[in-house]
Order: structure tokens, then C-alpha cells, then sequence
């Protein structure tokens, strides 16, 4: 009888487990633009694991944050160009991370909310690169290329 009952309980716990886990996985699923491949997401920890589990793949690792004391934000409207200015990828609703696999160069990097905008200029190569925006910290302006 309990091996009856265990067995008929089974398919329903690993049903219960893929409703649990699928959020996350759904986060960390790649989406591509104009040929650029980036991941979006990072709500709860269960997305955040699930998006460093990948970050081996992006060259490109970008975090948005409210605060330095880890207060992180998602509803940054995201534009990246390339150094001649033409749109590589925009995305709103990003974050608070968000990784892409860009092509080697220079890029331009714009990320809006709350009626700020940071402006950066970065040198993007096969070895990642990682920024952390800080809404209430940083200054919005281009301080010139980063490599």
C-alpha cells in the first residue's frame, strides 16, 4: 500500500519540483537581438544562481542597483551601441542583471530609469567584462572608455 501510494505521489512531486524551478530557468533562457545573444533576469535568488550559472558565457556582465548595499533594480531600459553609434540592442525592463556575448569593440552603453540616465563607454573583448550601476552613487556621466 505505501509503495502504491509512494509511486502515485511521485509524478506529482516532480510536476510540483518543475513549477518550483521553472521561473528561474525561465530568467536564464537566452534571447538573441541583431545577432547578440543576453540573458535578463535575477529577481530572488533563485534567478540570481541561475544567471551566474551562465555568466561563463557573456563578455558582457552588467548589474543595476538602487544602492550599494545590494537593493538591486529591474526596470532599467537598456540601450547598448556600437562605437559608430548604431544600435546593437535595446531591452527594457532589464535587470538587475543582465549578460550579453558581444563581439569584440567599443560599445556604448545607456541605462535609464527613475529619469536618470548612465552613460558609459566600454571596451569589450573575449575577457568578461563586469559594471555595477548604482542609481543613488554613481555619476550618470561618461567618464571615456573603460577597458
Amino acid at each position: 500500500m505505501h509503495r502504491a501510494l509512494a509511486n502515485a505521489a511521485l509524478p506529482f512531486a516532480m510536476a510540483l519540483a518543475v513549477c518550483v524551478i521553472s521561473p528561474a530557468i525561465a530568467a536564464a533562457q537566452p534571447k538573441e537581438q541583431n545577432g547578440v545573444t543576453y540573458i535578463n533576469g535575477g529577481v530572488g535568488t533563485d534567478e540570481q544562481n541561475a544567471m551566474r550559472a551562465l555568466k561563463a558565457d557573456y563578455n558582457l556582465r552588467l548589474t543595476f542597483a538602487t544602492k550599494q548595499t545590494g537593493a538591486y533594480r529591474s526596470d532599467v531600459q537598456l540601450d547598448i551601441a556600437d562605437a559608430r553609434g548604431a544600435g546593437v540592442l535595446s531591452v527594457a525592463n532589464t535587470g538587475p542583471m543582465f549578460f550579453a556575448k558581444l563581439p569584440p569593440g567599443t560599445y556604448k552603453i545607456s541605462a535609464a530609469a527613475e529619469g536618470k540616465t548612465f552613460k558609459r563607454t566600454l571596451k569589450v573583448g573575449n575577457a568578461p567584462k563586469e559594471m555595477v550601476l548604482h542609481w543613488e552613487n554613481d555619476s550618470p556621466d561618461d567618464p571615456g572608455l573603460q577597458d
